[in-house]
């Protein structure tokens, strides 16, 4: 069973969307999916038409104590279709730190819960907050692999090294080792800027980042309102498209295996490294750009459509026309 966390501290960089899309394309492959909903905004739950406040049970039920034991992650799972299961989530979740505060081990309590399933799941996706706090902790806790959505802006980057300090952190603390990957999101293919720092965040980063890069696509942010995931809603799609390449893209490292050589914690400290030079890069572009009265270059930097907005599915502020190709 694999276990992969979806983390990001920067809301609205195609998190969630991307927690729902890659556990529907893994599912209709035939993998075995269980999707974990560890954000109190329960984003990943309404984009598959579960309404929270209908929940008597969810993820949080499991994860607190109560004087009866904590509940098993069965027994809050909802079906989602073939192959594809959620532990859902609800508003409550956000008073776990505190009903957590002082309890030993608190950091493992999903970890225990994912160890004490039935089900034989051939992936658990969780989705994290937009936060680095005791939900975070406890996704990265318990997972193996964790993948770090950027829609290459220095917001996200920034969400990026905070996120492997972390990862880090919890290798010296805990000795448990997380290997993290990059994931490029709302990619504007059409734009020559975009294409640009495409080929510097690759190269910059090489393997350390998905060959697969997700295209800005509206019919992904179209998807929350029908409570479906990409490959359900439009077949069509780009964005479809770009999710089933990703999922292909799991699956094979999985099949071609580790490479031992190669250190988990050596990994994160180069993403680490790679992140804050990258960021040094793009500050001095951008001086350099402001001293000279020319920002078209710095431009290049900030070219994704980004926003602070935490929500399912790609922000709006975007290009007005959609091209036929992109919807």
């Amino acid at each position: 069973m694999r276990i992969i966390a979806v983390a990001n501290q920067k809301g609205g960089c195609g998190k969630t969307t991307t927690a729902i899309s890659l556990s529907s394309s893994l599912a209709m492959r035939g993998k075995k999916v269980l999707l974990v909903d560890c954000d109190p905004q329960a984003h990943a739950t309404i984009g598959l038409n579960v309404s929270p406040s209908d929940l008597e049970k969810s993820i949080y039920h499991v994860l607190t104590p109560t004087d009866n034991g904590a509940l098993g992650i069965e027994d809050v799972v909802q079906y989602v279709k073939e192959n594809f299961d959620l532990a859902p989530s609800s508003v409550i979740l956000s008073a776990l730190e505190q009903d957590l505060s002082g309890v030993q081990g608190r950091e493992n309590r999903l970890l225990e819960a994912i160890q004490a399933l039935q089900a034989p799941y051939d992936y658990v996706l969780i989705d994290c907050p937009p936060s680095v706090g005791l939900l975070c902790i406890n996704a990265l806790r318990a997972c193996d692999e964790v993948i770090i959505p950027i829609d290459m802006s220095l917001f996200s980057l920034r969400g990026v090294a905070k996120l492997v300090e972390i990862i880090l952190l919890i290798k010296d603390k805990l000795g448990h080792e997380i290997r993290p990957r990059a994931l490029i999101t709302m990619y504007d293919h059409r734009t020559r800027y975009s294409k640009q720092v495409l080929q510097k965040v690759k190269e910059t980063f090489g393997s350390n980042v998905f060959e697969s890069a997700i295209r800005y696509n509206i019919r992904l942010r179209e998807t929350v309102d029908y409570g479906l995931p990409i490959g359900d809603y439009d077949k069509h799609a780009i964005g479809y498209a770009d999710y089933e390449n990703l999922a292909e893209e799991v699956i094979r490292v999985q099949e071609e295996g580790e490479h031992p050589e190669q250190q988990v914690a050596e990994t994160a400290r180069d993403i680490l490294q790679n992140t804050e030079d990258y960021m040094d890069s793009v500050r001095e572009a951008l001086e350099k750009d402001l001293s000279t009265g020319d920002t078209s270059a710095g431009a290049a930097y900030q070219c994704a459509p980004s926003s602070q907005d935490p929500g399912v599915g790609y922000t709006s502020n975007g290009p007005d026309g959609m091209s036929e190709d992109e919807q």
